[in-house]
């Protein structure tokens, strides 16, 4: 278990009224997609008297919830992503920006937030730009790098993106047991395609803890990011 966390009051505490009121419902929003993943996390983990008869009625009902449950882990771990891309630009992006420049939140996803912070890196870098402000901005787009890059945000945005727009993707059972956890009773999602690449059949168990701790600790490093960048401009506007 990552002990990784992100202190979000100290977000809102480090930044001016003016950028708090806007940006305070979207720390809110990925506060309340952190509860729901960990309450189907529990979910899943919980011990129950499971007799499964491949083929009956609470084979089924279990498969069923099985796949909603995944599917609700998956969508709200992908959403966080553009819910941190909203922080960014109300407390770092609009602020150095003109208002003709900025993005409005209902275009803003992640990628659209790290092209703007390159820009703003290129334009202002040894203008206005100081070097406290440089180096935190270079480590929110680091930080933003390691998430979009990793294997399982890859993994979460096509199986997202695929039962959103295509298709569901069903789970294949492949242990039998009298007793366990939702967890550990042998569910995998089925292979598929998304975009040219393929994805092969992944066990619930690691989209539920490894996939799940994974991102949660890159969001968690986006947004340490971010308070460190209104820390340093908080001190020096002191």
């Amino acid at each position: 278990m990552s002990d990784k966390t992100w202190k979000t009051q100290e977000l809102l505490d480090f930044c001016p009224k003016d950028l708090t009121d806007n940006a305070e419902v979207y720390v809110a929003s990925a506060k309340s997609k952190i509860d729901r993943i960990l309450f189907l996390v529990d979910r899943f983990t919980v011990t129950e008297d499971l007799t499964l008869e491949l083929g009956s009625a609470q084979f089924l009902n279990t498969q069923l919830e099985v796949e909603i449950y995944l599917e609700s882990i998956a969508s709200n771990l992908h959403s966080l992503a553009d819910v941190l891309a909203q922080i960014i630009n109300e407390i770092v992006l609009k602020p150095l920006l003109p208002c003709a420049e900025h993005i409005s939140s209902e275009q803003v996803d992640l990628n659209k937030v790290k092209t703007k912070l390159d820009k703003v890196k290129t334009k202002l870098v040894g203008l206005t730009l100081d070097s406290a402000k440089d180096r935190y901005i270079s480590q929110i787009i680091d930080s933003i790098e390691n998430l979009s890059n990793s294997s399982e945000f890859l993994y979460i945005s096509a199986f997202v993106n695929t039962i959103k727009h295509r298709r569901l993707l069903n789970t294949t059972y492949h242990l039998q047991v009298d007793r366990g956890s939702l967890i550990d009773i042998g569910f995998k999602l089925e292979e598929f395609d998304y975009k040219g690449s393929h994805f092969p059949e992944m066990p619930c168990r690691s989209i539920v803890i490894e996939y799940r701790q994974e991102l949660i600790d890159f969001i968690f490093d986006i947004g340490n990011s971010v308070n460190n960048y209104c820390r340093a401009k908080s001190i020096q506007t002191v």
